[in-house]
């Protein structure tokens, strides 16, 4: 009688070890970019295997200077075998299936470039460059602090 509850004990130990943390890898190309994981920042970049909580969705935001800022959602499942023991909106039924995901990150479009000029330097006859009515020349000072 008393062995009875040994099948029910294991099957909800089982099934509890299911819902919890686990290993994840964000990739993108090209590598070297910061991640934040539902708005934590991340140590490291870009391949990075971080732990998840996997009950909960996951809103992944990767940077990478000269490349457009990506965001990417994922969203937990629910199992229908953990439907059975819980109801479809409780955490302990919903997990993420995914153990990695890619982003591709997009350059940054700009239209500027730099073309060094052929012409020479425009330059002031000496007598133009004389102040007008035999003025000194005002000295320059720095601007007070605020």
């Amino acid at each position: 009688m008393r062995y009875i509850y040994l099948p029910v004990a294991v099957a909800a130990a089982l099934l509890a070890s299911c819902v919890g943390q686990k290993a994840f890898t964000i990739i993108t190309t090209p590598e070297g970019a910061t991640v934040s994981i539902n708005g934590k920042q991340q140590d490291g970049t870009t391949p990075l295997t971080t732990t998840i909580q996997q009950d909960k969705d996951l809103g992944i935001v990767v940077e990478k200077p000269g490349y457009q800022v990506e965001s990417v959602t994922i969203n937990t499942q629910t199992s229908w075998w953990r439907a059975l023991l819980w109801t479809e909106n409780d955490p302990n039924a919903r997990y993420i299936e995914e153990d990695s995901v890619t982003i591709p990150l997009t350059p940054l479009r700009t239209n500027a470039t730099y073309t060094p000029s052929i012409l020479e330097p425009f330059r002031f006859p000496e007598e133009e460059h004389k102040p007008l009515n035999n003025s000194p020349i005002p000295e320059l000072r720095p601007l007070p602090e605020m």
